[in-house]
């Protein structure tokens, strides 16, 4: 059967949904699965060292001309930043990224209403999580403090505000939140909308 060539979309699918199904597994059992599929369509499974990380010193060269700078971001950041079409540019205008973490920088929270900017300050937070470790799991403490930073924090309206969050993230207060998909693909409509607005 002749293999045909995927599109764009397609090609960002597909890490995306294997990185989702290899998460939680080892280094050493990764390599051994990514080995396996290779073999099963009887492509060479040899290790290719990465394409230098431009954002580290001394790396040569620089990128190729309109691809995104994501330097040393984790790999499931990265693939989020591809699959939703967004620049490191936009990404910029809305967290500060350094080597010891990653802070939002927005002006203020994106919405009109309080829940609406409650809501969308926690999905800012999972995505900042997401940026400095790969997982998009925050606690409720950090996300106040980001609520207070972005001045929707709304005490005596904070647990009502809560209720509206619907499918964006799942968790509880006690433990952490944690991300959804629909909460990844919100996450990114907000940094679209907020660097737009800069």
């Amino acid at each position: 059967m002749d293999a045909k060539p995927l599109s764009a979309a397609k090609i960002a699918e597909i890490p995306s949904k294997i990185v989702g199904m290899l998460d939680s597994a080892s280094s050493s059992d990764r390599q051994k699965v990514i080995q396996a599929v290779l073999t099963m369509l009887g492509e060479s499974s040899e290790y290719k060292p990465p394409p230098p990380d431009f954002r580290q010193p001394g790396s040569p060269g620089k990128p190729p001309s309109g691809s995104p700078d994501q330097g040393g971001l984790p790999i499931r950041a990265k693939t989020w930043i591809q699959q939703n079409q967004l620049t490191m540019e936009q990404v910029d205008q809305v967290f500060h990224i350094t080597k010891d973490g990653v802070a939002i920088v927005a002006a203020e929270a994106p919405g009109k209403k309080g829940p609406q900017r409650t809501i969308n300050t926690y999905v800012l937070q999972g995505l900042s999580r997401l940026l400095a470790s790969g997982e998009p799991t925050f606690s409720d403490k950090d996300a106040r403090s980001a609520c207070e930073q972005l001045g929707c924090y709304d005490l005596p309206n904070h647990t009502k505000s809560m209720k509206s969050k619907g499918n964006l993230f799942s968790g509880t207060k006690k433990t952490s939140w944690t991300l959804t998909g629909p909460g990844l693909k919100h996450g990114a409509q907000l940094v679209k909308t907020l660097s737009t607005e800069e």
